[in-house]
């Protein structure tokens, strides 16, 4: 992989992972949709204002898609070192269960809720597909208008594109395993 494809391969993985199209960067960033395009598929090199442009409207630094780093293909996580995430207002805590692998099109995640917080009756919708097993505990996952109860060692697998929610509701923590496409950053 060339310079400008592995840059073009990193905006588009970060775009995809926070979840905003090329028309986002477009408004963003003041940089046509059809150039990011060009740019993610490697067709042409972005200038360094473009680029600064671009990462701007996505909250980064141009640092992350020109950094020199040599990914590796196997990704191995330490329990220890995973990067966490904590929402705190609705119990929640997103663990990483993978790492430096280039262009991941998946994330795997440990998701784990805390019990008796409801998280706010907020959901969420964007493209892609989203699985979840629970290893844990008991959790209600809320698609569209539609509820399910969820118990350790069962699964589910959705169309990300309608609004989701979930939340334990059990009285101890509840963990799941979840996998996201495109992926979730932490």
């Amino acid at each position: 992989m060339n310079g400008k494809d592995e840059i073009g391969a990193r905006i588009k993985q970060f775009r995809l992972s926070k979840g905003l199209t090329l028309k986002d960067i477009e408004v963003k960033a003041k940089v046509s949709a059809t150039h990011v395009s060009e740019i993610e598929r490697g067709m042409t090199s972005p200038t360094v204002g473009a680029l600064a442009k671009i990462a701007e409207a996505m909250d980064t630094d141009v640092a992350y898609f020109v950094e020199k780093k040599n990914l590796a293909k196997v990704s191995v996580v330490n329990k220890a070192r995973r990067k966490r995430m904590q929402f705190k207002d609705w119990g929640a805590t997103y663990y990483s269960l993978a790492k430096d692998v280039p262009m991941p099109r998946i994330s795997f995640l440990e998701v784990e809720l805390e019990p008796g917080i409801k998280r706010p009756e907020e959901t969420s919708t964007h493209d892609g597909e989203e699985f979840a097993m629970v290893t844990k505990g008991v959790m209600e996952i809320i698609i569209g208008e539609q509820k399910f109860i969820l118990k350790e060692g069962d699964s589910i697998h959705y169309k990300a594109a309608k609004p989701h929610a979930m939340r334990n509701i059990g009285d101890a923590k509840c963990r799941a395993i979840w996998v996201t496409l495109p992926p979730y950053s932490l």
